[in-house]
């Protein structure tokens, strides 16, 4: 058994001399060895024993003969998908570019040609502010003297003066003074 199992890992045995080697194997004990041998062999022989159907070559046949599906791509689905997109980038870069050109009209200018003038006339504005604010401020003080309970209805005599307290707020027009 030693050389028929030297000459078939050599690869040198014959048909006969393969079937006799199996037949030894089958008979023989169970040793580590021959288990596996006896594991080879089966595997061998259930692989032999498998086979194709006979509807294998017209499977195939027909699968070499199917033509592949070609898909067609509509340039007008590709031109509606896409124009839209394309209308509202031309649309952003339009307006952006109105947008920078609008921002470049309004740049800022002196009014002033000294820096001592400016500063005169913003002082000369911000006493006016201030006045009047004061003038608001102390009628809007006699209004809240109404509200306390000790006073009583003659808090209403105020509302005239803070009417008239706030009279020169509407004198000052600043949009028309340039700064």
């Amino acid at each position: 058994m030693e050389q028929l199992l030297e000459k078939y890992w050599a690869s040198e045995s014959s048909i006969q001399e393969e079937k006799e080697l199996k037949e030894l194997v089958a008979k023989a004990d169970n040793s580590e060895e021959m288990e596996e041998l006896k594991v080879m062999f089966g595997h061998f022989q259930s692989e032999q024993a498998l086979s194709l159907g006979d509807d294998f070559d017209r499977e195939i046949l027909a699968l070499i003969e199917e033509k592949p599906e070609t898909k067609v791509i509509s340039m007008s689905g590709y031109f509606k998908r896409y124009a839209g997109v394309a209308a509202a980038m031309l649309v952003l870069i339009t307006s952006s570019y109105f947008f920078m050109q609008q921002q470049k009209e309004y740049e800022q200018e002196d009014t002033f040609d000294s820096p001592e003038l400016a500063l005169k006339e913003l002082k000369k504005q911000l006493v006016m502010v201030s006045n009047y604010m004061n003038t608001g401020s102390s009628s809007l003080n006699e209004l809240n003297s109404m509200s306390k309970m000790d006073v009583g209805m003659e808090g209403l005599k105020y509302m005239g003066d803070a009417a008239r307290g706030m009279e020169p707020i509407s004198e000052m027009d600043i949009l028309e003074k340039k700064f």
